[in-house]
């Protein structure tokens, strides 16, 4: 039963690395990308009109912890971060479906586990020994350090075939820019440079599209898709602010936008056109920081007097609240924001109750 009084499991490094040996095979076992089955098409509608999910909690309630846009994979393997561990510090964790594992960190006391690609391979930060914070790939076995441009650096997401992406600060962290990494080379931080003063990369899919935000000073967001050496940006709802937060494999980038009033939606940018979700009835709010290979998006939108909740979108369906989804939850359970989705359709959320997997029904 999902119960706020659930007792987190810690497991050791080891069991991560197990945890991932399947998803590993699945790439080849090493650091390339490897070959990948066609990912299913979104499920038509079940029993109520829609999908519907089981509930299951990550064994972490009593604690606050994150799952970021890109923190799960295919079979319920999740990556994210708890802030339970010792003296409150964050440490990335990895959840292999049973058990949360510790990763570690890269000598110092914290660690943020920001995403899991479809091979298994896990990229966030870590504090070192000389208490900076820099960006890491962590392999199933090693988290390596990947540098920096002078001051603190943060990956946010790879693709299977390695590559990295995050943003850095440059010395005394006067700035900061987005970058792109081969983990397999070693080789430097690429800086993506900046039309304004500083840059962020959220997002990368494995034909290497890159999808983030540019900022000038304190000024508005502008979101950017990157491609074959070349940034642009991709405009707007009608408002003076977006931020691009991912991208599929088919290179459908969502994220969420101004309108003309300031209101904030959700958008689904095709490569020409910026499309918005919508909001829950009445509503005036939505949010849109994850979608899987089939177009399937999860993010927020208010509710009334409800408060937050967790949504999806697409294009057939268009906006839906995940509540009204639950299979055999408990009567107080309220999912209040989709984190992250996988491409077998499970979906990451935070619930009143702490972190869950909303495991598909088939």
């Amino acid at each position: 039963m999902f119960t706020s009084r659930t007792q987190s499991a810690v497991a050791t490094p080891r069991i991560a690395a197990l945890a991932l040996t399947v998803l590993l095979a699945a790439c080849g076992g090493g650091d390339g990308g490897g070959s990948h089955p066609t990912p299913p098409a979104w499920p038509g509608p079940g029993g109520d009109g829609g999908p519907t999910y089981d509930v299951v909690p990550l064994g972490i309630p009593d604690v606050y912890g994150d799952i970021t846009r890109n923190g799960i994979a295919d079979g319920g393997i999740v990556a994210g971060t708890s802030f339970g561990g010792a003296e409150g510090n964050p440490r990335a964790f990895l959840y292999n479906g049973s058990t949360s594992a510790d990763l570690g960190t890269l000598g110092g006391a914290a660690s943020f586990g920001n995403a899991i690609n479809s091979c298994g391979k896990i990229a966030g930060w870590a504090t070192n020994v000389a208490g900076q914070t820099h960006a890491f790939y962590y392999d199933g076995k090693t988290m390596r350090d990947l540098g920096s441009f002078g001051g603190d650096s943060f990956a946010l997401d790879s693709n299977t075939a390695g590559l990295v992406v995050g943003y850095s600060y440059g010395p005394a962290n006067a700035w900061y820019h987005a970058f792109v990494v081969d983990s397999r080379s070693g080789g430097p931080l690429q800086d993506l440079g900046s039309p304004g003063v500083n840059s962020l990369a959220a997002d990368v899919n494995d034909a290497g599209q890159v999808v983030g935000y540019t900022r000038t000073a304190d000024g508005p967001l502008s979101a950017f898709y990157y491609e074959k050496g070349v940034l642009r940006i991709i405009g707007t709802l009608g408002g003076v602010s977006a931020e691009a937060a991912a991208i599929n494999a088919a290179g459908i980038a969502i994220g969420h936008s101004n309108l003309a009033d300031g209101a904030q939606r959700g958008f689904v940018y095709d490569g020409k056109t910026m499309t918005s979700i919508g909001a829950l009835a009445g509503s005036n709010f939505s949010d849109a920081v994850a979608i899987n290979a089939s177009g399937l998006v999860v993010g927020s939108s208010t509710a009334g007097p409800g408060g937050e909740h967790g949504i999806s979108w697409t294009a057939k369906e268009g906006i839906v609240d995940l509540n009204t989804r639950l299979h055999g939850a408990p009567a107080d359970l309220v999912v209040v924001q989709g984190l992250a989705v996988a491409d077998d359709g499970n979906i990451a959320v935070r619930t009143n109750h702490g972190l869950a997997l909303l495991k598909l029904r088939h």
